[in-house]
């Protein structure tokens, strides 16, 4: 049986675990928007949003064929037909293709896959730290890895949720554009975009 003493070296690491914070969520600059677009948009299906026309009297809402464009690419072969609110152009057998719908609010419900990811889990999460907190004191991780360990079940969560979550529904011609009913999947980046980082304070 060994007589050395551990006691300071583990007061030591308990010591150590205030000096660490971990983050996660949107964090990773994936896909061709920037980190920053990435973040507003996350912003928007946590909380919810309300939008309203700033610069003109309507807000444009793409169909397929307005996708990925804004109604000024177009110049000026978009029109307005008479009582429809539409922006649309002229086809080849005399009809019209719609480019884009015209409202004058849009409503974003509260899709919360960060808060939900984080707060469904918390009694694991508690675990897993309990769990770790004896393996310290045994010597066997250290602080940082504690923290390793909680950024990726928190990576691990909010990406369940962001999958997972399929309640308040897409609107209609959200579907049709995307040809599904996945309220925070459309093409997976921001679902890539969740990473964690442990951070020394």
């Amino acid at each position: 049986m060994s007589d050395e003493n551990h006691i300071p070296e583990i007061m030591a690491s308990l010591r150590e675990l205030n000096h660490y914070l971990v983050e996660a969520g949107v964090l990773l600059d994936v896909g061709n928007k920037g980190l920053e677009f990435l973040q507003m948009i996350a912003t928007v299906n946590e909380f919810g949003a309300d939008i309203t026309p700033i610069h003109g009297a309507w807000l444009t809402i793409p169909t397929k064929l307005g996708l990925h464009h804004k109604a000024s690419d177009f110049g000026n072969k978009l029109f307005k037909p008479k009582g429809k609110n539409v922006l649309a152009m002229n086809n080849n057998n005399g009809g019209l293709d719609i480019y884009f719908i015209l409202v004058k609010h849009v409503h974003i419900p509260e899709r919360s896959f960060l808060r939900d990811g984080v707060d469904d889990h918390m009694w694991s999460i508690f675990d897993s730290v309990e769990d770790d907190l004896n393996r310290i004191m045994n010597r066997e991780l250290t602080p940082r890895e504690l923290y390793e360990h909680i950024g990726l079940k928190l990576k691990g969560y909010i990406k369940d949720n962001i999958v997972l979550k399929v309640n308040p529904s897409n609107a209609p011609l959200t579907i049709a554009n995307k040809g599904k009913d996945d309220p925070l999947v459309d093409t997976g980046t921001m679902l890539r975009s969740i990473s964690y980082r442990v951070i020394d304070t």
